[in-house]
């Protein structure tokens, strides 16, 4: 593996035991391209929200026992979990003790609208408004373990995510991310710099989104990798890319999150 690379380690992976993802995802399905894509650490953060609840995520251990003897690649457990306005709704501080760290997941209000109750998404304005807010209540939440962000403050699902992220003032920005680092939240480094319905430059990567890790790291964050990958197709070809975006953003070894180094 190369020795200097910024992007060994993937915390945002998804397998069979959350029910986005195909049957036969298991964390095995990532070995074989794990030294391709460079990459040395796995974190497989399950969405909590799934049938079964916190007995079904943690199914995956027993899963990653039967792996550690059998490869050099190390394992993370953690989860994904449902915020809104600050209230998660799967996970409490003692039962996340059984992971070794958490996502907070404060942007999926366009997937799971009918878990967090009515409300108005029906202008960019008002979605990113919402967005916001959920984001800000995140930040101060306090599982007692490591805490990060998957794909902070980007709508997914969103039926305009570039101009929800356009309206996103720097003042703004600043304030949210400033929030997330006085609350040692990590940030993550995500797929949607490259991938869904945002604008891509001449390298393939989100401006927008650059800018934004960008402003994160002025003011103090710190930063992990996350594929959110479903399946080995989405893992593939991804960490470069994430690289590239981290080096553009001026991350360097030193920004990234404890958990990683």
């Amino acid at each position: 593996m190369i020795v200097d690379k910024l992007c060994k380690s993937d915390l945002h992976l998804h397998t069979n035991l959350s029910c986005c993802a195909p049957k036969t995802t298991v964390v095995e399905s990532y070995l074989p391209h794990c030294e391709a894509e460079g990459v040395e650490l796995l974190g497989i953060s399950n969405h909590l929200y799934d049938w079964g609840g916190i007995d079904r995520t943690l199914q995956i251990k027993q899963e990653i026992d039967k792996l550690r003897n059998q490869t050099d690649i190390q394992f993370l457990v953690g989860c994904e979990a449902e915020i809104f306005y600050g209230k998660e709704l799967y996970l409490t501080r003692e039962m996340a003790q059984n992971f070794d760290y958490v996502l907070l997941a404060p942007s999926h209000i366009f997937n799971f609208r009918d878990r967090y109750g009515d409300f108005d998404l029906s202008t960019p304005d008002k979605a990113r408004e919402i967005m916001v807010e959920n984001f800000k209540a995140a930040c101060k939440l306090d599982f007692g373990i490591p805490t990060g962000f998957a794909h902070p403050l980007y709508p997914i699902c969103a039926p305009w995510q570039q101009e929800i992220l356009d309206g996103i003032s720097d003042e703004t920005l600043r304030e949210c991310y400033t929030l997330a680092a006085e609350n040692n939240k990590s940030i993550e480094i995500h797929a949607c710099v490259y991938r869904n319905t945002v604008e891509l430059d001449d390298e393939g990567l989100s401006p927008t989104y650059i800018k934004m890790l960008r402003v994160a790291k002025e003011c103090g964050c710190k930063f992990h990798f996350g594929s959110d990958a479903h399946e080995p197709s989405m893992f593939i070809g991804s960490h470069a890319r994430l690289e590239r975006a981290a080096e553009r953003a001026g991350i360097t070894q030193d920004d990234l999150w404890e958990i990683v180094k």
